[in-house]
C-alpha cells in the first residue's frame, strides 16, 4: 500500500513566473492561488499541500540568491517533500535546463535530485530531454491536470529531503525561520483587495523577501504588507479609464502579464469596479509598488461606500502614496467640477498637494496640452489645485516612456524610487 504524509510539501523553482504559477495552482487545484509575477517567495496551502512558490533564483541579476536560499530553507524546514523544476519553452533548451538542475545541486546537495521532478512544457522537449533521467537520477514530467495526483505518487514511500547544511549554517537558518515566524504572527492591519476571490478550495498564501519586506495572501483576497512599499491610488468616476490606466502602468513594468494579473477593465456606463483591488509592483526602480484601483466614491448607488472609502484611506496618506485623479479627455461634468474638493472630504486630507490629473484618451488630443485647458477653464482649475501636474495617457498604446513621464510628475519622485535616472528611458529600466 502506498504511504505519503497526509500534508506534502512541495518546493517550485524555475525561470518563468508564470510557469511555476499554473503549476502551484494545478497542485493546489485553485485557480487564483497563484497569480502576480514576484520576486519573493509565496507559500500557498491546502489540507492537503503546501506549496512553496520561489523567487528568481536563476535570475542571473538576481542580487542576492544566498539569501533567497537561506530564506527557503527556513521556510520550509527541516525539508521538502518534492522538488519540482519548472522549465518553460523558452527555457528547454539542453544547456539551460542542466545549469538549472546543476545550480540547485550546488546550493542544496547532490541528493536532491533524488526528490526532483522536471516538468517540460511539450511532448518534444520530454522526448529531447529523455537521457537527463539517467544522468541525474531525476524524474521528467509534462504538466496536466492530474499534477496534483501524480505529486502524491511521486512522493509515495519516499522520505522527505532533509537539508544537510553544508552550504549554509544550521543556525543561520533557524534564526531565519524564526525571525519570519515573528513577522507572520505579528502582521499590520494592512489589508485590501488583490483581485478576486480564488474558485476553489480554501487556500492561505504567505511571501517573503531577502530584502524584509513581508506580505499575507489569504484565500479571500486579502493582502496586507508593511510600510515599506509606495502606493499609487487612482481615483475618479465610473467610465474616465482608471482600470484601464492601472493596467497601462503594470504593463510598463512587466509586459508579460497575463489577464488574471490584471485589473478587471471593459468600457461601461455600469461600475465595473465595486471595490477596492490592488496589484504588486516588485523593484519599481528600487521601491515595491502597490497599485490601487478604486470604485467611483461618488456615485451613490454604490453599495458599501462608507465601507470601502475606509479601506482607501489605509493606502491613500500623506507622504505614502500618489493619488492619480482619472479624468477623460472632452469628457467633463458637473460633478467632476467639484470632484477634488469632495474626494478631500471623503478621504479627510488634502490630496491634492499628491495629485496628478491624469486625461485618459490622450491620443485624440489635437493640439498642445496647455491650449486645451485654457479653453476648458473647470479643468484647468482642478490641474491648478494639484499644483499644474497633468499627464495625458494613452491606454491602447504600449509605450512605456509615458509611464516614465507619469512617474517623473510624482513628487520626490528621485527620493521615493532611489535608482531611477533620467538615462534609463529604455522599457527594460522600469523593473530594476
Amino acid at each position: 500500500m502506498q504511504s505519503y504524509p497526509e500534508l506534502l510539501t512541495i518546493a517550485l523553482f524555475g525561470m518563468r513566473a508564470q510557469f511555476k504559477n499554473a503549476l502551484g495552482n494545478m497542485i493546489l487545484n485553485c485557480q487564483n492561488a497563484f497569480t502576480t509575477i514576484s520576486h519573493k517567495l509565496v507559500v500557498g496551502e491546502t489540507n492537503s499541500f503546501k506549496v512553496f512558490n520561489t523567487s528568481d533564483y536563476f535570475n542571473e541579476e538576481n542580487m542576492h540568491p544566498d539569501q533567497d536560499i537561506i530564506d527557503f530553507m527556513a521556510c520550509s524546514h527541516p525539508g521538502i517533500n518534492l522538488f519540482i523544476l519548472a522549465i518553460d519553452t523558452e527555457n528547454a533548451q539542453e544547456e539551460k535546463v542542466v545549469a538549472q538542475i546543476s545550480k540547485l545541486q550546488e546550493a542544496l546537495g547532490e541528493e536532491v535530485t533524488e526528490h526532483l521532478v522536471v516538468i517540460l512544457p511539450d511532448i518534444e522537449s520530454f522526448h529531447s530531454l529523455a537521457h537527463l533521467k539517467e544522468l541525474f537520477n531525476i524524474r521528467l514530467a509534462i504538466a496536466n491536470e492530474n499534477l496534483a495526483k501524480e505529486c502524491r505518487a511521486w512522493c509515495a514511500n519516499h522520505q522527505s529531503f532533509l537539508y544537510d547544511y553544508k552550504n549554509y549554517s544550521q543556525d543561520v537558518v533557524i534564526r531565519r525561520k524564526a525571525a519570519l515566524e515573528k513577522r507572520r504572527c505579528n502582521p499590520p492591519s494592512d489589508h485590501g483587495r488583490a483581485g478576486a476571490a480564488p474558485n476553489g478550495p480554501s487556500t492561505s498564501q504567505h511571501a517573503y523577501t531577502a530584502g524584509g519586506f513581508f506580505a499575507h495572501h489569504n484565500g479571500n483576497g486579502n493582502y496586507g504588507a508593511l510600510n515599506d512599499i509606495f502606493n499609487i491610488v487612482l481615483l475618479g468616476l465610473t467610465g474616465t479609464g482608471k482600470s484601464a490606466s492601472a493596467n497601462t502602468i503594470l504593463a510598463a513594468g512587466n509586459s508579460q502579464l497575463d489577464p488574471s494579473q490584471l485589473f478587471k477593465s471593459e468600457p461601461s456606463s455600469m461600475p465595473v469596479t465595486t471595490q477596492c483591488e490592488i496589484r504588486i509592483m516588485e523593484r519599481l526602480y528600487g521601491m515595491s509598488v502597490r497599485v490601487v484601483d478604486t470604485p467611483d466614491f461618488l456615485n451613490d448607488q454604490l453599495e458599501n461606500t462608507p465601507a470601502q472609502i475606509e479601506e482607501c484611506k489605509k493606502y491613500c496618506q500623506p507622504g505614502k502614496c500618489v493619488v492619480l485623479l482619472v479624468l477623460q479627455l472632452g469628457r467633463f461634468t458637473d460633478v467632476e467640477r467639484g470632484i477634488l474638493e469632495n474626494l478631500e472630504v471623503k478621504l479627510g486630507w488634502r490630496i491634492r498637494e499628491s495629485t496628478i490629473v491624469v486625461l485618459t484618451h490622450g491620443e485624440d488630443l489635437r493640439g498642445s496640452l496647455d491650449q486645451f485647458l485654457k479653453g476648458h477653464t473647470p479643468l484647468k482649475n482642478i490641474v491648478d489645485m494639484c499644483g499644474s501636474r497633468c499627464h495625458l495617457l494613452n491606454n491602447h498604446s504600449r509605450d512605456t516612456k509615458q509611464v516614465i513621464e507619469l512617474i517623473k510628475k510624482i513628487p520626490n519622485y528621485k527620493i521615493i524610487f532611489p535608482k531611477f535616472s533620467k538615462k534609463t528611458l529604455s522599457p527594460d529600466c522600469l523593473i530594476c
